[in-house]
Parts: structure tokens; sequence; C-alpha cells
């Protein structure tokens, strides 16, 4: 005859979510740099333009512009200990505002628009696929 055993599993649960939680960041940082590869290819033809000393915005960081420093800014965040369980995938800053003009080509947004992380994103389920089936976050190509 089965004997029923009461197991409280809320141990585990915790210990369960935060290894799936660190496989995902793997997954993200592999999308990571994907994206960081998609606008690189697109080349460095932005514009370098140092601070305005014009205008309402005279001396702001942010009037500044660098060509190819959106590359630098795209990264996967994830909050220690959040219950919400996001792992989010970044791009840009207060100095490098325009991730989304960059991405989509919105507004009068010179040359167009250069997407680099819905490219990325597409590539993702079987980059999430891997980590996950692997456990240790190794995929092949990386």
């Amino acid at each position: 005859m089965a004997k029923i055993i009461n197991w409280n599993t809320a141990a585990f649960e915790k210990e369960c979510v935060n290894v799936t939680m660190d496989l995902l960041m793997v997954a993200a940082r592999l999308i990571v740099a994907d994206a960081k590869s998609i606008l690189s290819s697109k080349g460095n033809k932005g514009i370098n333009r140092p601070v305005s000393h014009k205008g309402t915005n005279a001396g702001q960081y942010w009037t500044e512009r660098r060509a190819g420093a959106m590359v630098g800014t795209i990264r996967a965040v994830r909050t220690k200990g959040d219950t919400s369980r996001n792992v989010w995938i970044m791009a840009g800053n207060k100095k490098t505002w325009w991730a989304l003009q960059l991405e989509y080509g919105r507004g009068a947004w010179k040359g167009g628009a250069k997407p680099f992380l819905r490219p990325a994103m597409a590539k993702a389920p079987g980059h999430i696929q891997a980590v996950l089936e692997s456990g240790a976050g190794q995929t092949k190509g990386y």
C-alpha cells in the first residue's frame, strides 16, 4: 500500500527559481552579444558632436554625440532578489537616449531604422532553449 508523504516544496522552489533566473541571464547575455554584433555591423556612421554651447540646452551632457556609443550601452539587467522574475535587455542611457529612434527610425531620424534588438530577439528562442537544456549556458557557436 502506498504511503502519502506531505512534502513541503517551498524550500526547493526558491532555489529552482534562482537557478532558472541565472540561466535566463546567460541567455540574455547571448542576446546582448548578438545585438551588439548586429549594431556594430551596421557601421559606425553616426555623428560626432561635442556638447552643445548654444540654445536652451547649452552645456548639457546629453547633447553630445559619439558614433558607436550605443553599442556599449546594450546590456542585460536583473535585480537580485526581485520577486517579479524579470530579465531586461536594455539599450541606451541618459547620455545615449536615442535607442528607440535608432531601432525604429521614428521621427526625423536620419538614415532610417537600424534595428538591432529585434533581430537579436528573433534568435532568442534558440538561445534560451540551448541554455536551459545545457544547464551551463554552453551553446554552439559561442
